[in-house]
């Protein structure tokens, strides 16, 4: 394992098989009855603590309560590294009742200590949080605070504390995910469908933009007129998603809009909230060269017009891909600030908003959702030209 590739995001499995909602390769603060495991400003050798004191981002001793958990080789195995001092967790070669170790060499899988520094998670639900046991690979405890709080130490404890018996909560630790993320979503491949009841609605209006008089009474060739003017266009756009989007940052829709063959591309800096429209205004001036032949001893009318759609309205399906941006860390313990997430920590974060969509699949970092809405507008459409003779 090389020391500056980044710890992968993956789902943190139970002993028994289970998906946790915690992932490794982000930070999280382990806490027992609001009591923190603490590195407390020491190194390899030493002993953790429990710190009553919550400390916030930017506290001089915030990063000695975070920690990071990573794949091993086994199967339901994590290592549990120390942000603070780089130091993993270690049982050292002690059994019921010892105290917790902090050890700053990473063992290999070919290590006879290997299994001191390896983890288990044995979960209890219920419906505000989980509660996981921690189990030790080497010396079969349990990690216990012994009813113990302020300043003490963390010891190991070879009985499995059932969640009825009193002493229970003794074993029972909190994973406090710390770290911000980013949300964005790049919205595509819209497949729509009338509106009930909107279908009459609808309607395809000529307007007309521009008149030019052509003469070429007196000659007996047909001239060739050029015309190259700049048009403003007002096009109303407005969109509904079933599904909320108040949890993403920035949203990109890439879109065809009905009736027309030109794909745009609009983005957002806010979120989208559930089944609330969102309107948009755009104006665009679009560059118009046409050519008109006059056939000679005529007079005609050149006469510009803008097919105009007006109350559109269309159901979507459409194609969300969901990506994530947060501090990850490197398996030397460095941070990575602001670094795209894997798939599963995206996973997490859209379970943590309660997200609705059905997901469909994972890409690397992304995960693509089927998401719903209304599609609603009235829009130029194209533009086009008729000659009309003029009676003189």
């Amino acid at each position: 394992m090389v020391d500056n590739e980044k710890i992968s995001n993956k789902f943190i499995l139970s002993s028994d098989d289970k998906v946790l909602d915690f992932v490794t390769g982000i930070p999280y603060k382990i806490s027992n009855k609001e009591n923190y495991i603490d590195n407390w400003g020491n190194n390899h050798g030493s002993q953790p603590c429990l710190s009553p004191e919550n400390h916030p981002p930017g506290h001089s001793k915030y990063l000695r309560q975070l920690w990071v958990f990573k794949e091993s080789s086994r199967s339901r195995k994590y290592k549990i590294l120390s942000i603070g001092n780089r130091n993993y967790l270690d049982s050292w070669g002690g059994y019921n009742e010892a105290k917790l170790y902090m050890n700053l060499t990473n063992y290999s899988p070919q290590s006879p200590c290997y299994s001191r520094q390896l983890w288990s998670f044995y979960p209890t639900f219920n419906s505000n949080t989980t509660e996981l046991q921690i189990y030790n690979e080497r010396n079969n405890c349990l990690l216990d605070t012994w009813g113990k709080s302020n300043g003490s130490y963390i010891y190991f404890c070879s009985h499995l504390n059932k969640p009825f018996a009193d002493n229970f909560s003794n074993q029972a630790w909190k994973f406090i995910r710390t770290s911000d993320y980013k949300l964005n979503a790049v919205i595509s491949n819209f497949k729509y469908s009338p509106v009930e009841g909107n279908i009459n609605r609808r309607e395809k209006i000529e307007k007309i933009t521009r008149e030019d008089t052509l003469d070429n009474l007196a000659s007996v060739a047909k001239i060739t007129t050029s015309f190259n003017f700049q048009e403003e266009l007002i096009n109303t756009y407005s969109f509904s998603f079933n599904e909320s989007l108040d949890f993403i940052s920035e949203t990109k829709l890439i879109i065809v809009i009905p009736f027309m063959n030109i794909e745009k591309e609009l983005n957002f800096k806010y979120s989208f909230e559930s089944r609330k429209p969102t309107k948009i205004v755009k104006k665009e001036t679009c560059t118009i060269n046409k050519t008109v032949e006059v056939p000679p001893k005529s007079h005609v009318k050149a006469i510009d017009y803008n097919d105009f759609m007006e109350n559109v309205k269309m159901a979507f399906e459409a194609t969300a891909e969901i990506t994530a941006t947060g501090d990850r860390y490197k398996n030397d313990g460095t941070i990575i600030e602001n670094a795209q997430v894997d798939s599963d920590a995206v996973k997490l974060f859209l379970k943590e908003n309660n997200f609705q969509g059905k997901r469909i699949r994972s890409e690397g970092n992304s995960v693509m959702a089927e998401v719903h809405g209304t599609f609603s507008g009235s829009y130029v459409t194209k533009t086009h030209r008729k000659l009309e003779d003029v009676s003189i």
